[in-house]
């Protein structure tokens, strides 16, 4: 298959996949087929679960894609280096969030679930370490059309893979492996903000990352003080924010 074969599939699998992860799910229930995400999330809550304001996140995430999927797709930029760096992990993070819906609506919330979101996280992170190993500046077009989806994809699923396992722990094992629920609760946050600190590091300090993570956070705070009452959880999100701030502004200064 030639090298202009490859790239014109890249950028119809962009393109694709971009409207399906958005579509699908209202397809699905305009049928009345399956249970919506949001229900399948409310039904799975746990103390690491964001209030539910935190999934608006997912209008601005699928309009920056909408937007890269239709940059991308442009004959002049069918050999554009960048887009060649990461096009296919951004098709493959589409089509997997794709699936992922799919899942979570036809079947619940459950250890399908989490391995695809976990394949979704893979290759968003994909996306954004080639983006920071970029050797040259990106242009201000690039930064809004190119780093915001993935970066905001990539710092959102960073949090989101660890409410989807601990969801599915709650679901089959309601004592959390014989440990309190707090406990258990706060150590999820603990792994999810040391996997972002590691992330951003590997990214530069890539902001909007650190910003989609502390959105989630921040979330977990406002779940934990308004929807239920659970102080040792949200105060153990505030203090990641914290962490999570202050290594994105000493990364951001070493760079």
């Amino acid at each position: 298959m030639s090298l202009r074969v490859k790239d014109t599939l890249r950028q119809a699998a962009n393109v694709v996949f971009a409207l399906t992860q958005i579509f699908t799910g209202y397809f699905l229930t305009a049928l009345g087929v399956g249970t919506s995400v949001g229900a399948g999330s409310a039904a799975a809550r746990t103390p690491v679960t964001p209030a539910a304001y935190a999934f608006s996140i997912w209008g601005l995430i699928f309009l920056f894609c909408l937007l890269y999927a239709g940059y991308q797709a442009a004959p002049s930029r069918r050999d554009d280096p960048l887009l060649r760096r990461v096009g296919w992990f951004t098709a493959g993070t589409f089509f997997l969030n794709t699936v992922w819906i799919l899942i979570a609506e036809l079947m619940t919330i459950d250890w399908p679930t989490a391995v695809v979101i976990t394949a979704i996280l893979a290759c968003s992170l994909g996306a954004l370490f080639r983006l920071a190993g970029n050797d040259r500046r990106l242009t201000r077009k690039e930064q809004w059309l190119v780093r915001t989806p993935i970066s905001l994809m990539a710092g959102w699923l960073s949090a989101a893979v660890f409410v989807n396992f601990a969801a599915v722990v709650r679901l089959h094992d309601p004592g959390y492996f014989g440990l309190p629920e707090t406990f258990f609760s706060v150590m999820m946050i603990v792994l999810a903000s040391a996997f972002a600190l590691f992330v951003l590091i590997k990214a530069k300090g890539d902001a909007l990352y650190g910003l989609a993570v502390v959105w989630a956070l921040a979330a977990i705070i406002a779940a934990n003080t308004l929807q239920i009452t659970n102080i040792a959880v949200a105060a153990t999100a505030g203090v990641m924010i914290a962490a999570v701030a202050a290594a994105l502004v000493a990364v951001r200064i070493e760079n």
